[in-house]
């Protein structure tokens, strides 16, 4: 494993050892918010060209986009800030 920072926007992790030529380096962290960000949009890419274009998409993303903060629906998240 390198010193190598990971590509994703906002991501400060260093410590990355994966590799992807159309990306740059990914870190653990990334690694796991991906498959994430894949179930939660209900995405099964199953070619290296597939999996590529999304992570690309990914990548795009800021850190914790699809991991930050709890679970929950719209509406409950409305309701959490009505009066």
């Amino acid at each position: 494993m390198g010193v190598m920072s990971c590509s994703r926007k906002d991501c400060e992790n260093i410590m990355c050892d994966t590799y992807v030529q159309s990306v740059g380096y990914i870190c653990s962290d990334c690694k796991s918010e991906f498959k994430e960000y894949l179930q939660k949009n209900g995405l099964n890419p199953t070619t290296e060209g597939q999996i590529n274009k999304e992570l690309e998409k990914f990548m795009a993303t800021s850190k914790d986009t699809y991991t930050d903060g709890n679970e929950t629906t719209v509406d409950d998240f409305f309701n959490q800030r009505t009066r």
